[in-house]
Formats: structure tokens, sequence, C-alpha cells
């Protein structure tokens, strides 16, 4: 393998400027391939002992064990989730399959758990039954950002007769040798995860050209400080949030993400694994600010495909393209952004995983977009 160290020199710099200018605090990148890590460095405060919240990022990683379930043959994509969970079903939700919950399909994006309700499994799962549906289940697609992946792990809990978290570790990262990967972390070890804060400013006048619509910037900020509890609340870390706050490093990540391409250790059943990295299952167009892009969902990952959504903003002439995982992968590159900033994708053409992590959430969320763009597409360059 030759690698241009002038292409991992302009990553560099592009990470170091953040770093310099405050936007990123901490930083950690990992690059991998053939199992192998071939990059893995650190900046600003962080170390590389150091860990991160993953926010959304961890949801491939809880599905992953869906998916081996689902290869055991304990569940099927068409099983409606009553019928391994029946109180689920008040409401209307007894049509809920879990395919529809892995494409976030299911019709309760904004569900939410009260806090003092999410430790206790009887009460969570009371609260969860009562959830109400927003719309038909598989009519639309629109993320649900927390409250799909709380059914996975209860899913995951009858089916395995498992805490949700032990399941998790035995099934799929024990196997996998990631140590540091990891979903609950008590409080006790808790003290090499890098506190998350926010950086930057919010372009009002952008964000209301990309989602169509007046904002608040008051009600942004509430948002973004409660999204930044899941990584900075310790009851929420020791907790491990399925949809929300794994914590790891970037080399975990990226080796993670090779054994989504290798499945060295046959975690997996290949046929399900192939599905769940290769199949684009869920077409529906995303929100405004793709412009009706399909949300090229399979069950659990954000396939690249092949289709470039296209963002006018107020301050370009043209139109932004928007295109994961750098732009510079294949249409099979496959992989889950996190908030504040956190990447994670495999690409299958040239065996490349990638991870970066990082503790800054920026508030120009364009600019974030923008720096991720011009960081990621140098790795299939040099690597």
């Amino acid at each position: 393998m030759t690698t241009d160290s002038a292409y991992l020199t302009l990553m560099r710099d592009h990470i170091r400027k953040a770093v310099d200018d405050g936007t990123w605090p901490s930083v950690q990148f990992a690059v991998a391939r053939h199992g192998e890590i071939l990059a893995f460095e650190s900046f600003g405060t962080a170390k590389d002992s150091d860990r991160f919240c993953l926010f959304s990022a961890t949801k491939p990683i809880v599905a992953s064990l869906i998916w081996q379930l689902l290869g055991e043959e304990l569940i099927t994509l068409d099983t409606k989730v009553v019928e391994v969970w029946p109180e689920f079903g008040a409401h209307g939700k007894d049509i809920v399959t879990l395919e529809h919950v892995l494409l976030h399909t299911s019709g309760f994006p904004n569900a939410v758990i009260e806090a003092e309700a999410l430790a206790d499994r009887g009460t969570r799962t009371a609260a969860i039954a009562q959830w109400q549906l927003e719309w038909e289940p598989g009519t639309r697609y629109e993320y649900h950002g927390v409250s799909a992946h709380w059914v996975l792990a209860e899913l995951i809990e009858r089916l395995t007769g498992k805490d949700y978290r032990e399941a998790l570790r035995a099934r799929v990262l024990d196997p996998l040798g990631l140590d540091r990967l990891e979903l609950g972390v008590t409080r006790e070890r808790q003290g090499d995860l890098q506190r998350v804060t926010a950086t930057g400013e919010y372009s009002m006048e952008v964000l209301e050209a990309i989602v169509r619509r007046p904002l608040d910037a008051t009600v942004l900020e509430a948002q973004d400080a409660w999204v930044r509890e899941f990584a900075n609340d310790p009851d929420l870390v020791a907790l491990g949030v399925p949809g929300a706050n794994a914590i790891s490093d970037a080399a975990g990540v990226a080796l993670f993400y090779q054994e989504l391409l290798r499945n060295t250790r046959g975690v997996w059943r290949p046929e399900v694994l192939a599905d769940a990295t290769g199949r684009i299952r869920n077409t529906f167009s995303t929100d405004p600010s793709a412009q009706g892009a399909p949300a090229n969902r399979s069950i659990g990952l954000i396939l690249a495909g092949t289709e470039v959504a296209t963002v006018q903003l107020p301050t370009q002439v043209e139109p932004v393209q928007v295109r994961p995982y750098g732009g510079r992968t294949s249409p099979r590159a496959f992989g889950h952004p996190g908030a504040g900033g956190q990447s994670a994708w495999a690409d299958p053409e040239t065996g490349l995983s990638f991870c970066l992590l990082t503790s800054g959430m920026d508030r120009d969320v364009v600019g974030d977009f923008q720096r991720h763009t011009a960081i990621e597409s140098l790795v299939p360059e040099w690597a």
C-alpha cells in the first residue's frame, strides 16, 4: 500500500484549524483497512486514551445486534412488535413492524420518555406503550432520533433474555474484541470521556432557508442543550441510551466498521449482513434540507447511493451539493453520523473505514458539513 502523506497532512491541517479557532476543542480520527488501523490521531485537549460520545453513530451498533437475531431467525423484518411485546400495540401501534422501526418509518419520531422513567425497565416500557402515532406507519420517513432504538432495546431484552447492554457486549462487542466501545458506562469509568460543548453561532437566515420555515434561536439552543446531555449527564451515560450515547475512541468505531465489511468473526449471517450494508429499503424523501433526495436507509445504516442532494443557501449563488461521507466514496459506502460532528463510515469498494469524533458541537451546521467534507474527501486519496 502506498500512502500519500501530503493528503494526510491536509487532513491534519483542516482539523488543527478547527481546534485552533475553538470550534473543536478536542478531536480524534481513525482510518482502517484489512482489519487494521492505518492512522489514529488525537488533537486539542484529547489524548489517544480518551473516548467520545458517539451520539447517533450509536444506532448501527445497536442495530447490528438485531441483525444477529434476524440471522438466528428469532425475529423477522415483517414481525409486528406486538408479537414479541403485546403491550406495545396500544393507540394503533399494533401494525408497527421491526422493519418500520429500523427504517425510521414507525410513525412516532418525536415520542419521548420522561427522564425519571428511563432507568426502570417496567416504567420505561409502560411509557412507550402509551406513545401515540403521528402518522400511519410505513407511509413516510422522519428521523426517529431516540424513540425507535428504545423499542429495539426492549425487543432485544425479550428475545435474548438479557439486558440490552449486556446482550450487546456478549453477542457483538466482546466477540469483536472492542473493549473500548461501550454502551452503558458506570460513573467510575467515565473519566476518559470528553465533555461536549457548544461552539460557533447559529446562522438563522441559512437555517431557515434550509428548513423553509421560521425558527427560534432559543428553541434551537434548548434542543441542542438536551442533545448534549446524552454525552454530559453521568447518569445518562451510565444508563446507555440505545440510539444516542455509546462511547468509544475513533479506532474502536473504525474497527467495528471493518467487521461490517469483512465479518471475520462470523458474528452475522452473511446474507443478513449483506442486506444491512448493501440494500436500500427506505427511499422516502428526506426532510426539506435535502430537497427531496431519498433517505437511502437500510435496516440500520445510511448508504451513499447515486443521487446527489442539493440545497440552495441564501449565502451561495449556486446550490450546494450534499453527499455523505466526504463525497469521494463509492455509492456503496455506508455509515451513520452523530450529532455534534461525529462521523463513521465504510466503503466496500476501497475496503476503508473512517471515524471522526469531536467534543465541539458547532452551531454553524453548514460550516460543519463543509469542514467534514473537506476532511473526509481526502481519506480515499491517501489511504
